[in-house]
């Protein structure tokens, strides 16, 4: 591609920049509202195809599995492929297999479209931040990544409610055929709009078998975390564990010593990318620990509904809707530092406070520490995403992109799994809150949950403030307003002098 054919790309994905936002949004969220609505019909699923909830599991479980273990993967074909390309194919795959589930009349066959359903998403998902990276001018990236943050949390906390909705009033098919029209629509647009400005390696070479290792390492670890928050049969416990911990040792021995590894390891001695990963991992798993034990609290204790439960959730996502975009524009003006560090650190006061609302059963204080719940994470999305993005070469933006998605879903596993052991210890070993001796004992497990839910927050702000320790900015704005053709020199300029202020 010439100079001045890069140039019109550049201007063209500038005057378009809010269509291609709204393109890697709606992508983002209808795979994200998939994954959590599947999860409240799979009772009504089990139920129709008359099988056992172990092989009806597998919907949710092959899924996730796929879906993570296939992001990093995605985000190093996508140097060859090109983003918008991957990420139409990604959404082409998801929009038929999503057909297919929605029309599947036998329970394996709506598995294995699952699985073909989460390589679709785990595409879609694994380029969409450096989509979005490469659409806007440095001084507008943190409001573009503060809308995305808000779109993943609205996702997850939606989904449950929506899923609901649907599954109760037109059928679990549905969950998987609303996403055809959605997703004729998006690529149509895609097709018409989603062009970036991105350079291509000639040669695709990856080690197939990092890739294959990688795999079998992330879905071991994932087993074990699903294990134990389901049954924690002690023998799969072992084999899972067994399995992942020979899986990562020969991963990081094979990319080690390949030439062209799925995963370049030394990219984590950047600790300005190291640490933005780390704290997405904690915070992701401070923030699903929250969400897993909520329903529990206000349906155990409270006595609400589902719905009522998901409404009062909302609060999360509305903040968020709010704080966000705009916390991301004050972000690209003034590039604080310990920006990420200061949202992480409100979200977890927020835990703390949510934990004593629900030992004093205050509804108001619940309410108010939602709400504080989700400014603190509209605060820190932005600028945690922003950080990782622009801590690797531009050409790697879409690995980095990829590697905080893949933290951020093995984050939401960790904590899951963690708040059930806890839920299962202090609960006086049951994990269904009607067994428990009193109310009182389920408030209390419930509320010392959210305060381990505060000290993996506290992690997230110490990583966070570690990141930019020492360093004046968090990262240099650019000067110019829309992309052009030195944008590359430009970012490389500004990695220098950020550099040399590291050394002074």
């Amino acid at each position: 591609m010439n100079e001045e054919d890069q140039t019109n790309i550049q201007e063209f994905a500038y005057k378009n920049r809010l269509i291609i936002l709204g393109i890697v949004l709606t992508g983002i969220i209808m795979s994200i509202l998939d994954g959590y609505m599947v999860g409240i019909a799979l009772p009504n699923i089990t139920t129709s195809f008359n099988v056992s909830i172990t092989q009806s599991q597998w919907i949710i479980s092959g899924y996730l599995l796929v879906l993570t273990g296939l992001f990093i993967f995605f985000g190093k074909l996508s140097e060859y492929t090109g983003k918008t390309k991957l990420f139409m194919v990604g959404w082409l795959i998801f929009t038929i297999s999503s057909l297919v589930c929605g029309l599947a009349h036998e329970i394996n066959l709506l598995i294995f479209f699952r699985i073909v359903q989460a390589v679709g998403a785990s595409a879609v998902a694994g380029v969409s931040g450096a989509i979005l990276f490469h659409t806007f001018p440095q001084n507008e990236i943190g409001k573009a990544m503060g809308f995305y943050g808000a779109a993943v949390a609205l996702g997850s906390i939606i989904g449950p409610v929506l899923g609901g909705l649907i599954t109760n009033s037109i059928g679990w098919q549905y969950i998987f055929l609303i996403n055809v029209p959605m997703g004729v629509i998006l690529l149509i647009f895609a097709m018409k709009y989603l062009k970036i400005p991105e350079s291509r390696v000639k040669n695709f070479k990856i080690d197939g078998k990092g890739v294959i290792l990688f795999l079998v390492t992330i879905s071991s670890l994932i087993l074990f975390l699903n294990e134990i928050a389901q049954q924690m049969s002690l023998e799969l416990l072992l084999i899972y564990g067994l399995i992942f911990i020979v899986g990562i040792t020969t991963f990081i021995l094979q990319e080690r010593r390949s030439n062209n590894p799925m995963l370049e390891l030394s990219l984590f001695k950047n600790k300005k990318f190291l640490f933005p990963v780390l704290s997405a991992l904690f915070f992701t798993v401070a923030i699903n620990m929250g969400i897993f034990i909520g329903p529990f609290y206000f349906q155990g204790v409270m006595g609400y509904n589902p719905l009522q439960t998901g409404i009062i959730f909302m609060f999360v996502p509305i903040a968020m809707l709010f704080v966000s975009p705009l916390a991301g524009k004050l972000y690209d003006k003034y590039h604080w530092k310990y920006a990420a560090g200061f949202g992480a650190l409100i979200s977890t006061a927020s835990f703390v406070l949510l934990g004593y609302a629900y030992l004093m059963k205050n509804l108001t204080l619940i309410l108010f520490s939602l709400l504080i719940w989700g400014v603190g994470y509209g605060l820190f999305t932005s600028p945690n995403t922003s950080e990782a993005l622009v801590a690797l070469p531009l050409e790697k933006t879409a690995i980095a992109s990829s590697v905080t998605t893949t933290a951020r879903s093995l984050g939401g596993s960790i904590g899951v799994s963690f708040a059930t052991v806890l839920y299962v210890l202090i609960g006086l070993k049951s994990i269904n809150y009607q067994s428990i001796h009193s109310v009182n004992s389920l408030t209390i497990s419930i509320a010392t949950i959210m305060i381990f839910a505060g000290l993996f927050g506290l992690l997230a702000v110490i990583t966070s403030i570690l990141r930019n320790m020492g360093s004046k900015t968090a990262f240099k704005p650019a000067e110019h307003s829309a992309p052009s053709v030195n944008n590359k020199c430009e970012v490389e300029f500004e990695k220098c002098q950020e550099t040399f202020d590291d050394q002074k």
